[in-house]
């Protein structure tokens, strides 16, 4: 689920970035200049030069009012965990290293910690003197459902699906952030909003009765047609990465007959072990890299094949 849970959170931040920074940082947000924020190269060393790379949730530059810059850093967690506290301090120095600019961080828990938006200080053994950096930590789980789907931002109606539903059932609760979300049909594309509450909050067999009940009310009709159109749009989607996975893996495979040709004649016979290692990688993009590199590599070991 991690990685379907990053994917679904970095495109909500991407569309409605206004939105959540409203929510999380509410108090600040009338500083930020939000006019044109610039979405950065995520990647970087966890672990030092030599460590390995991971790509950060969100980094985005924008500007204060004043006219300084600002990077916000957000990273988004299925679970609260006391590792992360850490894992947040380094992104934050290296941020601080390669862009020289001040960095917001914020981290979203979607499940346990404590619920609501807080301010956390990196813990330190310098004293009270030594200056405090500190984070934002936006904790999903435990918040009423009910009261972010009073909030005017619209991400807030689907960010309630992961949310405590109070006195609704879960269907009663997946139906008010649908209905909700349902208003805004013809504003702008609100899929990415339903496909949040279609993830979050999905139903058992009997729940989903009690949801198929609530939709043929009169009142929800327009959730039948939102759903619908989503529902299409997703089988449509589907099909495209069908046909483009299916276009991948076959070049992926001439690739492969290419490279074990080309290694054979630049190299001699191929050892076992190397030629499984070739047919073992699916990337296009490491075959091609691979190929290149035979022209100056003189060994299969320069290969990293031996």
């Amino acid at each position: 689920m991690a990685n379907q849970h990053d994917k679904i959170f970095k495109q909500l931040l991407h569309a409605f970035l206004d939105d959540f920074l409203r929510l999380a940082v509410p108090e600040t947000f009338d500083r930020l200049d939000l006019s044109s924020p610039e979405f950065l190269d995520k990647e970087l060393f966890e672990k030092g030069p030599r460590g390995q790379r991971r790509e950060l949730d969100l980094l985005v530059r924008v500007h204060i009012a004043s006219g300084g810059p600002l990077m916000i850093h957000v990273e988004v967690e299925a679970r609260a965990s006391p590792e992360m506290e850490e894992r947040l301090w380094r992104y934050r120095n290296q941020i601080l290293a390669r862009y020289n600019t001040p960095v917001l961080t914020i981290l979203i828990n979607l499940k346990r910690g404590r619920p609501g938006v807080c301010l956390k200080s990196w813990e330190n053994d310098l004293g009270p003197s030594f200056p405090e950096h500190r984070y934002v930590c936006f904790g999903l789980a435990g918040c009423l459902a009910a009261e972010y789907l009073a909030c005017p931002e619209p991400l807030a109606w689907a960010l309630a699906a992961l949310m405590d539903p109070g006195p609704l059932s879960r269907p009663e609760l997946k139906m008010a952030c649908l209905r909700r979300i349902a208003k805004l049909r013809g504003r702008f594309d609100s899929n990415l909003l339903v496909n949040c509450v279609e993830n979050y909050l999905q139903l058992t067999d009997e729940e989903a009765v009690e949801l198929e009940a609530l939709s043929a009310r009169k009142e929800n009709r327009e959730v039948q047609a939102m759903a619908l159109t989503w529902s299409e749009k997703l089988e449509a989607k589907g099909e495209a990465r069908g046909e483009a996975r299916g276009e991948a893996k076959g070049e992926a495979k001439g690739a492969r007959e290419i490279l074990l040709l080309q290694l054979a004649e630049r190299f001699g016979p191929l050892p076992e072990g190397a030629r499984r290692q070739v047919e073992e990688i699916s990337s296009l993009q490491r075959l091609t890299q691979l190929a290149k590199r035979i022209l100056t590599a003189h060994s299969l070991e320069e290969m990293g094949l031996a």
